[in-house]
C-alpha cells in the first residue's frame, strides 16, 4: 500500500489544488538562487608588477656589454648582459633574471597586420628588422624606482619612476586574485 500526502492528510480538492500551487510558487523561488545566480569563476592569474620599456629613437640597441644599476625602493640590484645585435632564430631577443624579483629581456619590436573578412578576424605579426625594446619587470609594488643604464661603461640613460597602480581582476572583483600593475615608457637616445 503506497501512501501520499493527499491520503495522510484528508483535504477537499480546493485546498489539494492550493498546497499543491503553494509547494510549486516555493520551489521556483528557490531555484533562481541555484541556477539563475551561479558563481563561477576563471583561473586567470596575474601578480603585482611595475614594468619600464625602454626604447631608443630608432628603436635599434648597439652590440656591447650592457649593466644596469636600479634602487628599488632604497635596495640595490645590478644586471650585466652582452647584447649582439642579433636576434636568435625566431626573431627573439634575450632574458637575464637579474635578482628573484628584477629581470630585463630585450624583444623584437613586432610589425603586426590585421585582416578581416566579413565577421572574422585575424592578425598576423612579424618581427621589425633591427628593432627591439628592453623591458625591466619589477615584482611587486615599489614606490620608487631609480633606474641607470650603461653600454660599455658609457651612460646611456638614467631615470627616476615613481609608479601609479591600477588595480586589476582578471576574474571579475568577487573572484581572485587581485594584482596592482603599472608600466611606464623610458625614452633614451
Amino acid at each position: 500500500m503506497s501512501l501520499s500526502l493527499f491520503s495522510l492528510v484528508p483535504l477537499g480538492s480546493c485546498a489539494r489544488t492550493t498546497a499543491a500551487l503553494a509547494a510549486g510558487f516555493v520551489m521556483a523561488a528557490a531555484m533562481p538562487g541555484c541556477i539563475m545566480n551561479p558563481k563561477a569563476c576563471t583561473e586567470m592569474g596575474c601578480s603585482d608588477t611595475f614594468t619600464i620599456t625602454a626604447a631608443t629613437a630608432n628603436k635599434s640597441w648597439a652590440a656591447g656589454e650592457y649593466t644596469l644599476e636600479l634602487t628599488v625602493d632604497g635596495n640595490a640590484v645590478s644586471c650585466a648582459y652582452s647584447w649582439t645585435n642579433t636576434p636568435k632564430v625566431g626573431g627573439g631577443g634575450e632574458f637575464v633574471q637579474c635578482s628573484p624579483t628584477v629581470s630585463v629581456s630585450i624583444n623584437a619590436v613586432a610589425i603586426c597586420t590585421e585582416t578581416r573578412h566579413g565577421d572574422a578576424v585575424s592578425q598576423s605579426c612579424i618581427p621589425a628588422p633591427g628593432q627591439f625594446t628592453q623591458v625591466l619587470a619589477i615584482q611587486g609594488t615599489p614606490a620608487r624606482v631609480d633606474v641607470v643604464m650603461r653600454r660599455n661603461g658609457a651612460l646611456l640613460g638614467e631615470q627616476t619612476f615613481t609608479p601609479a597602480y591600477r588595480t586589476s581582476y582578471p576574474n571579475g572583483k568577487d573572484c581572485g586574485p587581485v594584482c596592482r600593475q603599472d608600466a611606464q615608457d623610458w625614452a633614451l637616445p
